[in-house]
């Protein structure tokens, strides 16, 4: 069955179906107006996010050595104190021998002395090191808070003038009621097409198909822009990639920008975000912001998803906003066993599935058999499954935590990948095809949203976030441009025509309306690419119900479909897109890192 007409038995079943799924639809309760987080942060000057040379960033506050914060507080009932300490490269640099004190101490408000209720004695030498402290014995009591370091070495105490770094301190009381938490889950290059829940044959998607099972699937959604940064940007954003400014990999998102993690956090939600691509980004209003690193795609997956299920046990009593990332299906296709097997055709192929070889192959303008292009296919299969299984680990948590019905879970990519069927390309930027540009999109919270339904309605990753705001009982911000597709928690029984529209570079434009897909590359720019340029026209036109895989360009047999779509897109891009966007050098670090991915290409 192909794609396009499986997607249109799916309209007419949920034309039929929908509002019998709407009505058994059950109201979020009402939320509570209590504190929900009590954040401690410096009675002089501001937090910032600060690193701990491990890659982990975390909303903290500097502070010398030796060194005594304290805050007046009263403990809510099921009070919990969560801290984090590191030290900078100063202090770490030191000969071995050096060691420090830390305190946690409470006491009463007023008390000359707090009483020490945590002491270690610690080298200043590892990551982050947390300090939770059960405050429930001063429920509902006032309270000196106090963080105190201190060090010495052999010479005796020594003194820095900026050596450590305190997470803002949390104090959490118990979850009020009515309080949503939103769970992110993203995944690097996965195509749709290549999951069970979207009609692939392979059992790539075991966990991703139960959670679609429990969810709304969205079968029309695009990113904007089948590049990394600016698509993630766009998401947390809600601007397209020339809105926000983001229009290339390792751009940095320019001051002022709102971000869906901001707004959570500015109503008490615990932002942190768990990443194994885009590590070296800006990404504002996570308190925590975790860069894989164990060195290649799988170790950076399985080390994202171990903190980020360590991270959700710590949530359990708090509303969380937790963003997971994984980066798996990227080139070069290189899953760990048993996954480097499992899809793999039998007989033998040439080639393996590595970045650099491909990149070589299309140097080369050598053609790949068919049976190559199936190992290479089943290869990146091989990556899909691999992922799923860790995001089922991360959904049995949920599950084992009692968190099911009380989280929304969303479920995305960023872009998809070619896999040979353009240009003989095997990576995704700067596609302007379905190939790269359709992902994924699954939306479930138990109770609340409609259970294995499908729609049609047209979707794109600026929508998310005010959907999951509005889902949460929040409003949106003013500049957002995605829409909420879910307006009063419901799905539309008839999802009205709306055009998808996307970019790369800030210089082709796209848009897919009415089962047409038009590209328009007005200065006809060739983009560069892994293994050399990527060639687009300047006007494309594709018939996507005759033609779903974008092979035959009719733009010269339909002057006026041309002409229309044309105009939508000057409408768009004239209204929504900056035509100012200044250019961006890339820090040295984050040029290494997207050279290891083969976005940086000589």
């Amino acid at each position: 069955m192909s794609r396009l007409l499986a997607r249109r038995i799916s309209v007419l079943a949920l034309a039929a179906g929908v509002g019998a799924a709407g009505a058994c639809r059950r109201e979020p309760p009402p939320r509570s107006d209590g504190p929900t987080l009590i954040r401690l942060e410096p009675l002089v000057g501001r937090s910032e996010l600060l690193g701990d040379g491990f890659l982990t960033k975390r909303r903290a506050i500097p502070a010398p050595v030796p060194s005594i914060l304290s805050w007046p507080v009263r403990v809510p009932a099921g009070g919990r104190l969560e801290t984090h300490l590191s030290f900078t490269r100063s202090i770490r640099d030191e000969p071995p021998g050096l060691a420090c004190d830390v305190r946690v101490g409470v006491g009463e408000a007023g008390a000359s002395e707090p009483v020490a209720v945590v002491e270690r004695h610690v080298a200043p030498r590892g990551p982050w090191e947390p300090y939770i402290v059960d405050l429930d014995p001063w429920r509902d009591q006032d309270v000196q808070l106090s963080l105190s370091v201190d060090c010495s070495s052999s010479e005796g105490k020594r003194t820095w003038s900026d050596a450590v770094r305190w997470s803002v301190p949390v104090i959490s009381g118990r979850r009020p009621e009515g309080v949503l938490n939103v769970l992110l889950l993203t995944v690097d290059t996965l195509r749709a097409d290549h999951l069970g829940a979207y009609g692939y044959a392979r059992p790539t998607s075991p966990n991703i198909d139960r959670l679609a099972r429990r969810g709304l699937l969205f079968r029309e959604a695009e990113t904007p822009q089948s590049a990394t940064w600016p698509a993630l940007t766009s998401l947390h954003t809600s601007l397209y990639p020339s809105a926000h400014g983001v229009v290339w990999n390792g751009h940095d998102m320019p001051p002022g920008m709102v971000t869906l993690a901001e707004l959570l956090h500015s109503r008490n939600y615990s932002t942190s975000a768990f990443l194994s691509n885009m590590k070296r980004a800006r990404h504002p209003g996570f308190a925590r912001v975790s860069g894989a690193r164990a060195g290649d795609q799988a170790g950076d997956d399985l080390d994202a998803t171990r903190t980020a299920i360590e991270q959700l046990r710590l949530e359990k009593d708090r509303p969380f906003f937790l963003w997971l990332h994984l980066i798996g299906p990227h080139a070069g296709y290189n899953p760990p066993a048993p996954w480097d097997t499992a899809f793999v055709p039998p007989g033998p192929s040439t080639v393996r599935g590595e970045l650099d070889e491909l990149v070589r192959i299309r140097q080369a303008g050598r053609p790949l058999a068919e049976a190559d292009v199936a190992h290479v296919v089943g290869r990146y299969d091989g990556e899909v499954g691999r992922v799923d299984e860790l995001l089922g680990q991360v959904l049995d948590t949920l599950r084992a935590l009692d968190l099911e019905t009380s989280t929304l879970v969303v479920f995305s990519a960023d872009h998809g990948e070619d896999l040979y069927e353009h240009n003989q390309y095997f990576f995704h930027s700067p596609s302007m095809y379905d190939s790269s540009l359709d992902v994924p999109l699954i939306l479930s919270l138990p109770g609340i949203l409609p259970e294995g339904v499908e729609t049609d309605q047209p979707a794109s990753l600026v929508d998310l976030a005010p959907t999951i705001l509005s889902l949460v009982g929040l409003p949106a911000f003013t500049s957002f441009q995605g829409r909420d597709l879910l307006p009063g928690g419901a799905l539309a029984s008839a999802p009205g025509p709306r055009p998808l529209f996307s970019e790369t570079n800030g210089r082709i434009y796209g848009v897919r309306a009415d089962g047409w897909r038009l590209i328009f590359n007005p200065e006809n720019y060739t983009p560069g690419a892994p293994g050399g340029a990527y060639p687009i026209a300047p006007v494309e036109l594709y018939d996507l119900a005759a033609d779903p895989r974008e092979q035959r360009n009719v733009a010269a047999d339909h002057p006026d479909r041309v002409e229309a779509l044309t105009a939508q897109i000057t409408i768009w891009r004239d209204r929504d897109l900056r035509k100012d966007l200044p250019s961006q050098e890339i820090a040295p670090e984050t040029l290494e890192e997207l050279k290891a991915l083969g976005y940086v290409f000589e």
